[in-house]
């Protein structure tokens, strides 16, 4: 199996340190020591160690200096014009600089076929945790995330700490999973490696996570539409939804998720309906500018927000990315944040099937800067260097060779 995913001479082991390192960030980013969480502490430790070895990259980050710019002067207004700063806005203001900076800093020195490597490897660890969360299930045990090596001890109020009766394997949420095996699915179809596309996109349906399955069919539908392709991959790949899709509906490893996607009512999910709520309650100038609290859940909590949303059971107000970055940012703000997605999609249109996926997932996805950003974000550009240098190498070669 490992011999087929990589197509260089040393295989799927030819990986470096720092590869890994991201390859696992997106697990790491869930435990913290104390109030150091290392979903920006991890990238702050990189960082520093590349601080004083900086390289140029090919690809383009001007809209992501843009949206920085725009994160930096809208926090620090918002630093003078609210009554009181609670500590944790200062801390939120902090993280985004190191989230967004870490990206401009660590992507020149990222090698794509060691990161695809090594986010391969990553992802068989997970299926097989996968794998077991199922078996756990399926045998009436609760479950818990698979905790890694050295890492801290969960604590009793950390969200990795709960028992769960839904398969994570080392992720804190069954979206969390799924988001980070939409990756390597995005690779082995774009390899045309179909069967292990198949099980990757089996074990996203087997996490339960609605907007895992819905992704994990458009990425398939998608790569079997669009890409030019002999008939035999796309017979081969119409067999693999198929069989997907029988699996999905048939199989008691997925009958929790196939109930919570009939269950699933658009019109009254909390993912999808408070944000517009909110936003449409807000007033002209809260509207181009952001709310003027430290978070949403702050400006519920005092009144701002009059319509009747859908608070959780702890009281906690969940709003997905999207309008999250519409309400505390403004329209400007989200300008400036879709800008980032136009203009990775303008440097290559490859992409495009991941990136779709992702835009779909701020509408689930309650993160707005975080630890799912910066690794998609990195994803995309180290892959966006990568086919550029294939495009000049082959360029140069043609004309060489006329």
């Amino acid at each position: 199996m490992f011999g087929l995913l990589s197509k260089n001479k040393e295989g799927i082991f030819n990986v470096g340190l720092l590869e890994m390192a991201i390859a696992l960030y997106p697990i790491i980013a869930g435990y913290g020591y104390g109030s150091f969480k290392l979903a920006f502490g991890f990238l702050l430790i990189i960082d520093v160690c590349l601080i004083g070895r900086m390289r140029q990259s090919n690809v383009s980050f001007r809209q992501l200096y843009q949206y920085l710019a725009f994160v930096v002067l809208h926090n620090t207004v918002w630093l003078f014009l609210l009554q009181s700063v609670p500590s944790y806005f200062v801390n939120s203001c902090i993280a985004d600089v190191i989230y967004l900076v870490s990206i401009v800093l660590i992507v020149p020195h990222l090698d794509f076929v060691k990161l695809k490597n090594s986010i391969y490897i990553v992802a068989v660890v997970c299926i097989v945790g996968m794998i077991y969360h199922v078996l756990m299930i399926q045998t009436g045990h609760s479950i818990q995330p698979i905790k890694l090596p050295f890492m801290p001890e969960m604590g009793s109020q950390s969200r990795l700490y709960a028992y769960l009766d839904r398969p994570t394997s080392f992720f804190w949420e069954p979206q969390s999973y799924a988001s980070f095996m939409l990756v390597p699915l995005f690779f082995l179809l774009r390899e045309r490696q179909m069967l292990f596309a198949f099980l990757v996109a089996a074990s996203m349906l087997v996490s339960t996570s609605t907007t895992g399955i819905l992704m994990a069919m458009f990425m398939l539908a998608f790569f079997l539409l669009t890409q030019k392709q002999k008939i035999w991959y796309r017979v081969l790949g119409v067999a693999a939804i198929i069989g997907l899709v029988y699996f999905f509906l048939y199989s008691s490893f997925t009958s929790s998720g196939l109930e919570k996607l009939e269950n699933t009512n658009l019109e009254e999910n909390n993912r999808t309906i408070n944000g517009l709520l909110i936003a449409q309650d807000m007033n002209f100038f809260d509207l181009i500018f952001g709310v003027p609290f430290a978070n949403l859940q702050d400006a519920y909590e005092a009144g701002y927000i009059t319509r009747n949303i859908i608070v959780m059971a702890d009281g906690i107000v969940f709003v997905s990315a999207f309008w999250v970055c519409l309400c505390c940012q403004g329209l400007i703000g989200l300008f400036f944040f879709m800008n980032v997605y136009w203009g990775i999609f303008k440097q290559n249109k490859a992409v495009s099937p991941y990136l779709i996926c992702i835009i779909i997932s701020l509408f689930s996805n309650p993160d707005i800067l975080g630890a799912s950003y910066v690794f998609q974000l990195m994803i995309m550009y180290v892959f966006i260097s990568y086919n550029q240098k294939h495009d000049e190498q082959l360029e140069y070669s043609n004309s060489y060779e006329n």
